[in-house]
């Protein structure tokens, strides 16, 4: 049910489909999405925006429809993620699991991070 778009980036078929429609409802179906990270150690945030310009140095990576692009160095800490579309009884949305979430946090599960 995934489908791997690039050594180190999974992106779900369902989340591939999502980020589709996304970019059909714009009217940019042609655009690519920018998956980038914030910040450092435990604390970064990921997020993903419509992008029209590539920058030098982006990893560009193909999900189905959707061209990806991550700047080199938001690359290293999203090198290995998993992209999903999920649905819960808090909504719905994407979410950026990182590779390494649940490797040495030592915060007992405290961060949310479940382990």
């Amino acid at each position: 049910m995934e489908t791997q778009t690039a050594a180190g980036l999974t992106v779900t078929e369902t989340a591939a489909a999502k980020l589709a429609e996304v970019l059909e409802q714009l009217q940019k179906p042609q655009a690519a999405v920018r998956v980038y990270a914030q910040g450092h150690g435990h604390h970064v945030q990921y997020g993903m925006s419509v992008d029209e310009h590539a920058l030098d140095g982006d990893v560009v990576l193909q999900a189905g429809a959707v061209t990806i692009r991550v700047d080199p160095v938001s690359w290293t800490q999203l090198e290995g993620a998993t992209i999903d579309w999920t649905r819960s009884e808090r909504g719905e949305g994407f979410v950026i699991e990182p590779a390494h979430a649940h490797e040495g946090c030592g915060c007992g599960g405290g961060c949310g991070c479940n382990h």
